[in-house]
């Protein structure tokens, strides 16, 4: 099994991730950071109610966006979500946090990754997902985190036309994003939320004038369907904007996960998809804020570290985003072909 072999391919994979995929020109090496809120009760989800199911849920609308400091022309934008974890400190549910309380920060986890994409020219915005995590499971809480990611890319239209709650603190952005040029990358049951926000049945749901080009699920939570037939199935499946789906060998009972999501697609997909397979990854480190919990189905030998599983993640991911959305054709061997502890199973589409 490829388990026994993660330490052999350590040293490969030091040299092979030391640099992106792509070097950064040297105008975007220079990123800029904005963090904004509009409060931890600012947005509700018609329907999605809290975890005591007395009344709608209550949730916050706040994010961090990493941009190129000097860049001309658009940009494409990519956002990220976070997956179920502890909305307070202290490990604790419920929302919005006890006074005295601060909420967790899960939205962070992700600056790795957001950082080295706006290196290579990505308008990178995390959001946070507290609000939803302290609420309804299941479908309910996917449809809810779509409509939360569509609710910042309407907000970034806004604002790239110097209106609404966004447009000031994100003045310097100004007519500089392409929101026909967008990417989605969710993790855990983040990852689940992205692929319903990109499945076919709920492109109406997307906000005037956003396009997904791509979507990356990490370590996706699996959703249940009786059987292949069943149209909860439709609810998240993806045909026309390429899809990568990551899962780590080493993350315990969610390491087979994304099979779900490749039978989904499989056989229906009218461009390509990619199953990706990492040899030692387990499932919180792909979150700099959760990599305190090793929660890992491995023994130490054979799990990667933090530095190395994010270290991966970003040339993957970039390569990925890079070929779908810019067109570099050069990032495509990777994509298809993986690299040393990266196993790609390419799904070409039917016809």
């Amino acid at each position: 099994m490829r388990l026994k072999t993660v330490r052999v391919l350590t040293a490969a994979l030091a040299v092979l991730v030391a640099a992106p995929t792509i070097p950064a020109t040297a105008s975007e090496k220079d990123t800029g950071r904005i963090e904004y809120t509009l409060g931890d009760t600012a947005f509700k989800v018609p329907g999605f109610l809290n975890a005591d199911r007395t009344a709608e849920a209550e949730i916050e609308l706040t994010g961090v966006v990493r941009h190129p400091r000097h860049f001309t022309g658009r940009r494409p934008v990519v956002m990220l979500a976070h997956g179920l974890w502890y909305s307070c400190a202290g490990e604790t549910m419920g929302w919005p946090c006890p006074a005295g309380t601060a909420p967790t920060r899960s939205y962070l986890g992700y600056d790795y990754l957001a950082e080295s994409l706006a290196e290579q020219g990505f308008v990178v915005v995390s959001v946070s997902v507290n609000g939803i995590n302290a609420g309804e499971l299941g479908q309910p809480a996917d449809m809810a985190r779509a409509a939360l990611v569509n609710e910042h890319l309407e907000m970034l239209r806004d604002a790239d036309a110097g209106r609404g709650p966004l447009a000031r603190p994100l003045r310097v952005l100004r007519n500089r994003l392409d929101l026909t040029n967008v990417g989605l990358v969710g993790h855990s049951r983040g990852g689940r939320g992205v692929v319903w926000q990109a499945a076919d049945i709920h492109a109406g749901d997307l906000p005037r004038g956003v396009r997904l080009r791509a979507v990356v699920p990490i370590a996706p939570a699996d959703y249940y369907a009786p059987d292949a037939e069943s149209p909860e199935n439709l609810k998240y499946r993806i045909t026309r904007i390429p899809f990568a789906v990551l899962a780590g060998d080493c993350d315990g009972g969610a390491a087979m996960n994304h099979r779900t999501f490749a039978r989904n697609a499989a056989g229906h997909n009218l461009v390509p998809f990619h199953e990706v397979d990492l040899a030692g990854a387990n499932h919180n480190f792909f979150n700099s804020e959760w990599a305190y919990d090793n929660d890992s189905g491995c023994a130490p030998e054979d799990t990667w570290t933090e530095r190395e599983q994010q270290d991966v993640t970003v040339r993957y991911i970039s390569s990925f985003l890079r070929l779908h959305m810019l067109g570099d054709t050069s990032a495509e061997q990777l994509v298809v072909n993986g690299f040393p502890g990266v196993e790609v199973t390419t799904h070409r589409p039917i016809g």
